[in-house]
């Protein structure tokens, strides 16, 4: 609510002399929501720091509200003159920004080489007894497209990157055009090639659990198939639209059809729209199971060589 009235204040309330729309990327902050809640009231420890992508600027300074460190003032003149800045900024604001990530793209390469770094002060003895921290970078799926992070991933190859988290957020939202559809099957390939470890978000606990009833695995495929604007499309048009479009493409199948059939018009929303970057309970799962591989990891030091978080989901906003 206060990433909303926010954006809404900067808009509606505050007093413009030009009118002109002062904007906050109300969608791709939201695509980020869960994920930032997940690490910033139970993942992240003192060590850690985090590079937040450009456009999830309103989630961190809500967090950081809620922490204490950021004013109501401040959020109230958002990409205002000394306000709450837009892009996260170590100079221009004043709640504990790690990294800033006002140019795209420069604050996820900026996490690996940070790494990189501290691997260095670690190695000349420099560090004492102070513990390693993660570093992790909330990736929009459509700064892929930077040059510099497809650098920095060779450079992290080539020096046995460590203790990295890249949460790509793959909400399919970018202000020159829609990601490609499947884009998401390329960046797999792409960092298990370079070494990372992938850890897929896909389905939320509701989808998961209705996966394991009988017509689960049919309507597994069908969620799978779905092209991502015909998904975001019904996403917005309910649940309603969603049975008729499954009943009109699965047709009558039995079991998959009483798994539709004895949810409600609002259940079967619920049900839909439970992708894994929205469910908190699958975020945490999924931290807690990158934080495994770490510790389970060959290095004498608890931490993987190099871990990616990726998420893959179709974001949508409803009205």
């Amino acid at each position: 609510m206060v990433v909303l009235w926010t954006i809404h204040h900067a808009n509606h309330i505050r007093p413009s002399s030009d009118g002109l729309k002062v904007g906050g990327h109300q969608a791709s902050s939201a695509s980020l929501a869960t994920i930032m809640s997940a690490l910033y009231f139970s993942v992240l420890r003192p060590q850690d720091r985090v590079a937040v992508k450009p456009h999830a600027s309103p989630v961190f300074h809500a967090i950081q509200y809620l922490f204490g460190r950021q004013t109501r003032d401040k959020l109230e003149n958002f990409r205002g003159f000394k306000g709450a800045q837009s892009y996260p900024s170590r100079t221009k604001d004043s709640d504990d920004v790690d990294f800033s990530t006002g140019s795209v793209g420069l604050g996820v390469a900026q996490t690996l080489f940070a790494s990189l770094v501290q691997d260095y002060v670690k190695a000349h003895g420099w560090m004492a007894d102070r513990p390693e921290g993660r570093m992790i970078a909330l990736v929009g799926d459509a700064e892929m497209d930077e040059g510099n992070i497809f650098e920095a991933l060779l450079e992290g190859w080539k020096h046995g990157l460590r203790n990295t988290w890249w949460v790509v957020d793959y909400n399919r939202q970018s202000l020159d055009a829609v990601v490609r559809e499947g884009l998401w099957e390329k960046f797999e390939t792409m960092f298990r090639n370079f070494g990372w470890d992938v850890v897929i978000v896909k389905y939320g606990r509701l989808m998961q659990a209705a996966f394991a009833e009988p017509g689960g695995e049919a309507l597994k495929r069908w969620i799978d198939g779905c092209p991502n604007a015909m998904y975001a499309a019904l996403c917005f048009q309910g649940g309603a639209a969603f049975r008729k479009h499954l009943r009109d493409e699965i047709g009558d199948q039995g079991a998959v059809s009483q798994l539709i059939e004895k949810r409600s018009d609002d259940e079967l929303l619920d049900l839909m729209s439970n992708l894994g970057g929205h469910d908190m309970a699958s975020m945490l799962e999924a931290f807690e199971a990158s934080i495994m591989i770490g510790r389970s990891a060959s290095s004498p030091i608890p931490s993987r060589a190099s871990a990616c978080r990726f998420r893959a989901t179709r974001t949508t906003m409803r009205a």
